[in-house]
């Protein structure tokens, strides 16, 4: 599973560049579907803008779009999108809504608008790495269990289940790099006793 970078949460920030007022949104979306409803969602609620400008890019599923929404070509969606590239963030949206203040900006000023407000959105998102980890179920006997419990401390383990039957069954959540390692620790502490199987995978976000 290949590692990539995404927003870590949504944001919203706002600036304002000679009296047009600039509003900017970034999401962290699988689905092309989740981009729009986004979209449609902000365009409701800013119904009296001038434009709303967006730029997302779907690495799962390869898909980049991005709109201009009225302003001159090339000064608004494509530098949201940029800002993003540069900083190799995937599987996200980013909307710039625009109150046009009366002044023109000319399209040098648009772009530094548009990115610069895509930009402080990206900022306050944060960025996360996803990270390719495993769902281990650990079967132990139960004089052992306080021990396993002792020995995960030390791993970067994200709990997930505790089944109590004729033996504890643990599951949990880890890095797919220290599957292994992990894997020896267990069978070390429990004399070769326990038992470690692979029940899943998935990719989850760490904030950097």
């Amino acid at each position: 599973m290949e590692v990539y970078y995404v927003p870590f949460e949504p944001s919203e920030v706002e600036l304002i560049e000679r009296k047009s007022r600039f509003i900017g949104n970034v999401f962290l979306i699988q689905s092309e579907d989740e981009a729009q409803a986004h979209i449609r969602e902000l365009a409701e609620k800013h119904q009296r803008a001038t434009h709303g400008v967006y730029a997302y890019d779907i690495h799962t599923a390869n898909i980049t779009r991005f709109s201009d929404a009225g302003e001159p070509k090339g000064t608004a969606g494509l530098p949201v999108l940029d800002v993003f590239r540069k900083r190799n963030i995937t599987n996200f949206l980013c909307v710039v809504t625009r109150y046009f203040g009366g002044i023109l900006l000319g399209a040098g000023g648009l772009v530094r608008a548009y990115s610069g407000t895509a930009a402080l959105a990206l900022d306050a998102a944060g960025v996360a790495k996803m990270a390719p980890y495993v769902t281990l179920e650990i079967l132990c006997e139960y004089p052992y269990f306080e021990k396993l419990k002792y020995l995960l401390k030390d791993y970067p383990v994200r709990e997930a289940s505790t089944a109590y039957d004729l033996d504890v069954t643990h599951t949990v959540l880890i890095p797919e790099a220290i599957e292994l390692p992990l894997t020896q620790a267990v069978y070390d502490l429990t004399g070769g006793r326990a038992i470690v199987s692979r029940a899943g995978e998935s990719m989850l976000p760490e904030r950097i």
